[in-house]
């Protein structure tokens, strides 16, 4: 069941991703964003409501304002996640920014070993990195020679950049972790709240600090390292998020740490998208409404999906997970009639003959 439920996420965050694609087209994918955050917490909440009280889907009523805090600091942290993704592809290249993105799965599974002691087998990592790779191998769409020196050669002002900011936040993320050891608050949100401060802590000084840098000439000149920062972002938060529901959802439930999640980031996107008046809105049609409607139900569907597989294990479900870039990608080579390198080719295989050995493996 955990590969299944692993695999049933990677389907529909995959399908997700075709449907925001076509449906960005027309609206910009900054209110696309929003719609589909906005159409998951209404989906949700209709759910909940429907059941009645928390009790129903098995979470303690008398810790609803852990729950009510716990999905802030996750809805703040997809916001910011969504935010990273939003400007790396802005910025580009999109050649690197699309498969750094997707390999999520790895601060996942890092974050997992780290936290839950959940040690794979030798068998099982090397197939895990296979499979990584293979994903980012597939999803590569090349890249010109200027973005390999991106990768290969950052700037000084990238290094220090980088440096500074991971610095500032694991220096905050390590202060709460000790502060709140000695309030006694238990240890599941001890980590919760130190993982969850310290990730929005980094993608906030990015957000901040990068536009500063921009104004210098010489930065503004590498739109790559600045687009390639934002990426690396992206991945770290939707690697952390990720870790942290499945945290959350051993305590408080598969379902209602998503809803309150989804509502938070969905009033923070909006107020964002308002403020920096993105256009899009008017050219909403009723048509468009139904669309939503089924990208919130591809994102409640995979993410519930995740959550109830790493009720058993985490590093399994993030694996198979972030391989949902494969579906678009066969999509637009049987679909789309779309020519693919011969490395890409390779990825597809990699993955394909992983998921098979996994499935044999967890039988």
């Amino acid at each position: 069941m955990t590969v299944f439920f692993g695999l049933a996420s990677a389907l529909m965050f995959g399908l997700l991703d075709l449907l925001i694609a076509r449906v960005s087209k027309t609206l910009g994918i900054m209110s696309t964003i929003v719609f589909a955050h906005g159409a998951a917490a209404s989906i949700l909440l209709i759910y909940l409501f429907a059941h009645g009280s928390p009790t129903s889907f098995g979470f303690p009523s008398g810790e609803i304002s852990t729950l009510l805090w716990v999905g802030a600091g996750l809805g703040m942290l997809s916001c910011l996640t969504n935010l990273s993704l939003y400007q790396g592809l802005s910025f580009g290249p999109m050649a690197l920014i699309s498969p750094l993105t997707a390999s999520y799965g790895l601060i996942t599974i890092l974050l997992a070993i780290v936290f839950l002691h959940e040690i794979p087998s030798p068998a099982t990592s090397v197939i895990f990195l296979a499979m990584i790779g293979g994903m980012i191998l597939a999803t590569n769409t090349g890249t010109n020679e200027m973005a390999a020196q991106t990768v290969i050669r950052p700037s000084r002002t990238t290094t220090i950049f980088l440096i500074s900011t991971l610095a500032l936040s694991l220096l905050t993320g390590s202060i709460l972790f000790v502060l709140l050891g000695w309030l006694e608050v238990p240890s599941w949100l001890v980590l919760f709240w130190s993982v969850c401060e310290t990730t929005c802590v980094l993608l906030a000084c990015s957000f901040a600090l990068v536009p500063l840098f921009i104004r210098h000439q010489r930065w503004a000149k590498q739109k790559q390292q600045v687009g390639l920062l934002f990426g690396m972002g992206a991945m770290l938060g939707f690697g952390s998020e990720y870790f942290l529901l499945s945290l959350a959802t051993a305590h408080l439930g598969p379902i209602a740490p998503v809803a309150v999640s989804r509502v938070g980031s969905t009033f923070l996107l909006f107020a964002y998208a308002r403020h920096q008046r993105v256009e899009g809105w008017g050219y909403i049609k009723l048509k468009h409404f139904s669309a939503m409607a089924l990208i919130g139900l591809l994102d409640v569907l995979g993410t519930i999906c995740y959550n109830l597989g790493t009720v058993q294990s985490t590093v399994l479900v993030a694996t198979l997970s972030s391989i949902y870039p494969l579906l678009p990608l066969l999509v637009g080579i049987f679909w789309y009639r779309e020519r693919i390198s011969l490395l890409q080719w390779g990825g597809v295989s990699i993955l394909m003959l992983g998921m098979v050995v996994l499935s044999l493996l967890r039988t």
